[in-house]
């Protein structure tokens, strides 16, 4: 990690000062009692921060001053910030001064992510933009750019090999994201290079490794690949923990069963927690707002039978030193970025308070201090859905051969709680010599629309098992390919749907009987928006209960849901603007195309 990152306007001079007794702190932190994630202990203490960074921990009284700001502890643990080691911030819907607002008063000091969307979107320029907007706020992020097709499906693509090789450069960088071992041992020569630069840079080849196991694995660990995000058993955690490759214990919207089964190889199996940290991933905004984020991890760790300090641990120090960074973060210690949050009980997990810098920055998950008020960005973040024009009725017909008066028809099958999306043959009506949705057997349609270039591409199929059984539904936001997806049971309301989507330039919305029930606008780039966090929560809960409430569907982590049932990656049956695609694992991952009518 280049240290441009860290010190930049910190006075290094100061901070060795004020340590010494030489100078009075900015801010002291009295009365507290420690968390110490490296020894495992917790013992009284204060802290005492210059400038930017932690100065002097324990006995702090002597260091203030007449200006110094004093925060009373009154007895609350003191805890590190927490770190999230794997988090996709499109689907959050905020940008990130908002991002920023949202997480940190939850104890969130840094985030990993790949900004992939936005470079599909707006290329490097976009990458950098938004690290840049997060540099005003409390929140660090790290870079781990996103691989495969260098961000984006082939025919999308805005960052080219050579531009993607200058951002392992970046001071942000820590990771390359997704890698898997076919993308080098296979791969074009391009991929083949940036896993050489990666390497050759010491930036980590951060895992995709789905289902893996016995020597495909070993040979991924081989290949320099250090992290996994997609183990679902204990089995697989500890068989990847053997191996050195830190387990990134995924707990997202709709992926809710992953951490709690992972879990148990620490409280079953007692392996040692070192190589465990937890990973967001895809999460939606209003879960964030009503769960909480890595403090909600922390949480449900404990409750499920993880002491508190090593849940703390696993949040903090523990994702901090794979990625190189413990001693700029992780642990509440001199020298370290002040990130401190202040907690009344370290089973509940509530963050009472957060200090970052010399300031208090969050009271009870609120934001209260400044931000910038008002975040300019570029042209090209606008007026990015781009359709063409007003879509019909008629476009979300599945015509039927003439004559008939059934059809079989090849549906996504949704299993209960799983992203995994079932191929299923299906006997269904022919009424006005089209296939329309069939409610009483929860059938609905599923269309997805081009959004980037109004080149008409678009498909519509079916789908079992969402619940949708009324109007329609649909959003801007679905990883990688980012087109318009639309699910409903009326093809009329699935028209409408699509078209507010296009007028608001992006976002999530619900309609019944010609009707918008509720949306949420996502103007930046089709899936972001810079509306204060809170307004955009509000609408995303709003969207939500009238698809519970009228639609019919109450599906568990919804919105990334649907979003991964447009993403042509994981096993199964899945929908993009050219049709349906059956994505089989082996040695290589393939992708069949299938026509929706059987027979």
């Amino acid at each position: 990690m280049n240290g441009r990152y860290w010190d930049a306007g910190v006075d290094r001079d100061h901070v060795i000062a004020v340590a010494l007794g030489e100078r009075p702190a900015d801010l002291v932190i009295r009365g507290g009692r420690l968390v110490d994630v490296h020894t495992g202990e917790i013992y009284p203490a204060g802290v005492a921060v210059a400038g930017g960074r932690i100065a002097s921990v324990g006995e702090v009284e002597h260091l203030l001053g007449p200006d110094t700001t004093v925060v009373d502890a009154a007895g609350r643990y003191l805890v590190p910030g927490f770190v999230d080691s794997h988090v996709h911030i499109g689907a959050s819907a905020l940008a990130m001064t908002e991002f920023a607002r949202l997480v940190v008063p939850l104890g969130t000091a840094a985030v990993v992510t790949d900004f992939y969307e936005p470079a599909t979107m707006a290329g490097v320029a976009a990458m950098r933009f938004l690290l840049d907007e997060t540099a005003r706020t409390p929140l660090r992020v790290f870079l781990s750019p996103f691989c495969p097709a260098f961000g984006a499906p082939r025919d999308l693509e805005r960052i080219d090999p050579d531009e993607f090789a200058e951002v392992l450069d970046w001071p942000e960088c820590v990771e390359v994201r997704e890698w898997y071992l076919s993308r080098e041992h296979r791969g074009d020569p391009a991929e083949r290079r940036i896993g050489r630069l990666a390497r050759e840079k010491g930036v980590i080849l951060s895992g995709h490794l789905a289902g893996l196991s016995g020597p495909p694995l070993r040979a991924c660990v081989a290949a320099g690949i250090r992290s996994d995000h997609e183990a679902r058993t204990a089995a697989e955690a500890i068989e990847r923990a053997r191996l050195g490759v830190a387990v990134q214990m995924r707990w997202s919207s709709g992926i809710r069963e992953d951490m709690a089964e992972l879990l148990t190889a620490i409280t079953r199996h007692r392996l040692d927690s070192r190589l465990f940290m937890f990973s967001t991933d895809e999460e939606d905004v209003d879960e964030i707002a009503d769960l909480g984020h890595l403090d909600h991890r922390v949480r449900a760790a404990v409750a499920a039978g993880v002491a508190p300090v090593d849940a703390i641990r696993m949040a903090s120090l523990n994702a901090a030193t794979f990625l190189g960074v413990a001693g700029e973060l992780g642990s509440v210690t001199p020298g370290r970025l002040a990130f401190v949050n202040l907690v009344e009980d370290l089973a509940d997990m509530r963050v009472s308070a957060v200090v970052a810098g010399p300031r208090v920055v969050g009271e009870h998950g609120r934001y209260v201090a400044d931000l910038p008020s008002e975040v300019t960005y570029p042209a090209d973040f606008h007026d990015t859905v781009r359709v063409g024009r007003e879509l019909a009725t008629a476009d979300f017909a599945v015509a039927a051969p003439d004559g008939r008066a059934t059809v079989t028809v090849r549906a996504i099958g949704l299993g209960a709680g799983s992203p995994r999306w079932k191929e299923r043959l299906l006997d269904m009506p022919v009424v006005g010599g089209a296939v329309p949705a069939d409610p009483g057997r929860d059938v609905a349609k599923v269309a997805v629309i081009e959004r980037h270039r109004a080149t008409g591409r678009s498909a519509v199929g079916f789908l079992q098992g969402f619940g949708m059984r009324r109007g329609a539904f649909g959003s801007s936001f679905n990883p990688v390919a980012l087109n318009i997806g639309v699910v409903g049971a009326d093809d009329a309301d699935m028209a409408l749907v699509a078209n507010r989507i296009s007028e608001l330039g992006g976002g999530f919305v619900a309609a019944l009987d010609g009707r918008v029930l509720a949306e949420a606008p996502l103007p930046i780039l089709g899936f972001l928006s810079a509306a204060p966090a809170p307004e955009v929560a509000a609408a995303f809960r709003a969207v939500r209960s009238a698809i519970a409430d009228r639609l019919g569907c109450a599906l568990p982590g919804l919105y990334t849901t649907f979003g991964f049932l447009l993403l042509p990656v994981g096993p199964g049956l899945h929908i993009v603007a050219d049709g349906l695609v059956r994505v089989d694992y082996g040695e290589d991952t393939v992708r069949t195309p299938l026509p929706v009518l059987v027979g």
